[in-house]
């Protein structure tokens, strides 16, 4: 049974962490079944000449709300519609909000907060000196994680895997994001959101009371709920 504290990212404490794998993969707090099926494809992905790496899996409610909150700062880059930086000092408090939303979630709205989603990308495709950006651009055709992306296409559900954020709903296209789906699906069947909101009210940063309102019309959308 998913408890609160596991959905809203305050409850660790089933998850696992696996640091052996052929090409030395690192993953820490991840769901046992989702992890399984990671490493499944991840031996899949090296047959076809895709070496694979983790950049991000599980993140506690604590972890994103400081990258929601240092963003709000400025201590952290915001990105446009069009995935370029723009410069939030300028915006009132709402609109940095709605700008920081477009591709980060909300603390407690976060499918990063069950440890079935892994943010995963090639490394032996970027190019030498070049940092990861997580943007969509880098997987348009022509650009250099376009073969991965197309690899995903055809396999990831192969090993249970779906892409959630499509770039069809609120949030921005990640195509480098997938969820285990089976597992990821027991943590929304079991989310509450007036839980999910009560804890999230009880902050006072700025920014949280647009995060509450948001979260109260939208938090569907925002997980990809069924």
């Amino acid at each position: 049974m998913v408890t609160s504290e596991q959905y809203l990212g305050l409850d660790d404490s089933k998850l696992v962490n696996f640091k052996d794998c052929p090409n030395r993969m690192q993953v820490h707090n991840a769901d046992r079944d989702a992890l399984k099926a990671l490493v499944m494809l991840v031996e899949d992905a090296a047959t076809q000449g895709f070496e694979l790496r983790v950049a991000s899996a599980y993140r506690s409610f604590y972890k994103q709300f400081k990258i929601f909150d240092d963003k709000f700062k400025g201590k952290r880059s915001v990105l446009d519609e069009k995935e370029e930086p723009i410069d939030i000092s300028l915006l009132s408090d709402e609109e940095k909000f709605l700008n920081i939303i477009r591709f980060s979630a909300i603390p407690g709205f976060s499918r990063h907060h069950f440890g079935t989603d892994f943010d995963i990308y090639p490394i032996n495709l970027l190019p030498e000196g070049k940092q990861l950006e997580l943007t969509a651009r880098e997987y348009d055709k022509g650009n250099y994680f376009y073969p991965f992306g197309q690899y995903l296409n055809l396999r990831m559900q192969k090993f249970g895997f779906i892409r959630p954020f499509n770039g069809k709903g609120l949030i921005a296209k990640e195509p480098w994001h997938i969820s285990f789906k089976k597992k990821a699906d027991e943590f929304l069947q079991a989310f509450n959101i007036d839980e999910a909101l009560e804890y999230l009210s009880s902050f006072k940063e700025p920014w949280v009371k647009y995060a509450v309102a948001y979260a109260k019309e939208h938090y569907k959308e925002l997980l990809v709920k069924p």
